[in-house]
């Protein structure tokens, strides 16, 4: 590579150097036409008067970077960043005299931001001093006076060798032996990691959104999922978000590929699973808070073995009849006076489908079904007391005040279980069969005979024979 660079510079300048005799050649016939005194005062000049054309600079500077580019090996350019975020800084002094560089050569790392101070001493023999052309990072040159310096920065964007040379023609016969190398050592990225992903499973029609949290994730890193490139694949250092593809149901790895060829993967980090079930219609939608309403649940991805809950409970006798229908019994509702709630259904596999405010039970009206015990001992009988009974009905509620009699004498510690099922305390009195009233708010319900005070049967002594 140094043999061939040294062959073109020499050819650029033998090159100049014919351009350079014929132009003496011109200068010397036009000056001995016009007097001595003329050709000593051009004498005094004649560096200037032989200064290349604005055509020959164009094709010096040109020649010179295809010698440049030829000397040099790197991959793709990287353009200089908008905004200097350097891994590091490496000032280098660089002092140009006739006729090499000091230092030849120097190496920096890939992200450095690079300041050269490029100088030529006071006391170079090169009247016109030296200027810096650097295949890539310097691509116009650089021309600084003899006696002077400038600072020349650069991003080290591009990892590779790139060579350097003098791009001031004139500057003496020593030109094309000025020369050197600037390498640039590629800089490895630590390999990205994955910490967690969220959600973890999916649709297997795809379009999940999920979130990948890690470290060492590049601009530009793609995703896969079962082998399978994800969509919508936005990057910072520690995150992604992607969309997922679509797969066959199960466990799938999740890929993450850096733009460096470096890759991590979440062994069967994400599950594919059936479409999530959707309800779109509950018939009927009303029920009373006693229960046992037959509804009928109309969606799709139903699958079999799902369950049903409405409200806070579980329905009964559910039936997935298919993919779009499931038939169900209401649990008992709460036992407040009216309330909206929520039907969801969930597939085995853990997807859900929920009907916000699907169901509305109303509360049914007041009736007094039973009451247990119903038998107990009368006022006066050894043992007799108050007991706590527990009465079912229907129409129960926390909404309205609730009272309890029985012969008449209030009942104390009534307490609304559910729906239908009352508890309370009742009096000891005398033996008889008694009416049991229920009142809600404003409504009584009666259980007629409902509650009896009897003496125990006497036990009959046998007779012996």
């Amino acid at each position: 590579m140094w043999v061939f660079f040294k062959l073109g510079l020499e050819k650029l300048m033998f090159r100049e150097t014919l351009m350079r005799k014929a132009m003496v050649t011109a200068v010397v016939t036009l000056f001995m036409t016009i007097g001595a005194a003329a050709q000593n005062n051009i004498a005094q000049h004649d560096h200037s008067m032989m200064t290349m054309s604005p055509e020959a600079q164009a094709e010096h500077l040109a020649r010179l970077k295809a010698v440049l580019e030829a000397g040099s090996s790197h991959g793709p350019v990287i353009p200089q960043p908008e905004n200097v975020q350097a891994l590091a800084v490496q000032n280098i002094a660089m002092t140009a005299k006739s006729f090499s560089f000091t230092p030849p050569s120097f190496t920096v790392n890939q992200g450095d931001l690079v300041n050269i101070t490029f100088s030529v001493p006071s006391n170079d023999p090169s009247t016109v001093g030296h200027g810096l052309l650097m295949e890539t990072y310097v691509e116009n040159g650089v021309n600084v006076a003899r006696g002077s310096s400038k600072v020349i920065s650069f991003t080290a964007t591009t990892a590779g060798t790139f060579q350097f040379a003098c791009n001031v023609p004139d500057c003496g016969t020593g030109h094309s032996s000025m020369s050197g190398i600037m390498i640039v050592k590629a800089v490895s990225n630590p390999a990205p990691t994955i910490s967690s992903i969220a959600p973890t499973s999916g649709s297997q029609t795809g379009g999940t959104s999920v979130t990948i949290i890690g470290t060492g994730f590049l601009s530009g890193a793609s995703v896969k999922f079962g082998g399978t490139s994800a969509t919508n694949v936005s990057v910072t250092s520690t995150s992604i978000t992607a969309t997922t593809p679509a797969h066959a149901v199960g466990k799938v790895d999740v890929v993450v590929t850096n733009t460096d060829a470096q890759s991590v993967t979440l062994t069967q980090g994400f599950t594919y699973a059936l479409p999530a079930p959707a309800i779109t219609d509950i018939s009927p939608a009303t029920g009373p808070t006693s229960g046992g309403t037959l509804i009928t649940i109309t969606g799709t991805n139903f699958q079999s073995g799902a369950t049903v809950k409405i409200g806070a409970s579980q329905a009964t006798d559910v039936n997935v009849v298919s993919a779009t229908s499931i038939t169900a019994r209401t649990p008992l509702g709460p036992v407040t006076e009216q309330l909206s709630v929520d039907v969801v259904v969930t597939n085995p596999d853990s997807t859900k489908a929920t009907a916000t405010g699907g169901f509305t039970y109303s509360v049914p009206p007041l009736a007094v079904i039973s009451v247990t015990p119903n038998i107990v001992l009368p006022l006066g009988a050894p043992g007799a007391g108050p007991v706590v009974v527990t009465i079912f009905g229907a129409g129960f509620t926390t909404a309205l005040s609730s009272t309890v009699t029985v012969d008449g004498v209030a009942a104390t510690g009534v307490q609304v279980v559910d729906p239908v099922t009352l508890h309370a305390t009742f009096p000891a009195r005398p033996a008889g069969t008694r009416d049991v009233v229920v009142t809600v708010g404003g409504t009584s319900a009666t259980l007629k005979n409902g509650f009896s005070w009897q003496n125990a049967p006497s036990r009959r002594r046998s007779s012996k024979s």
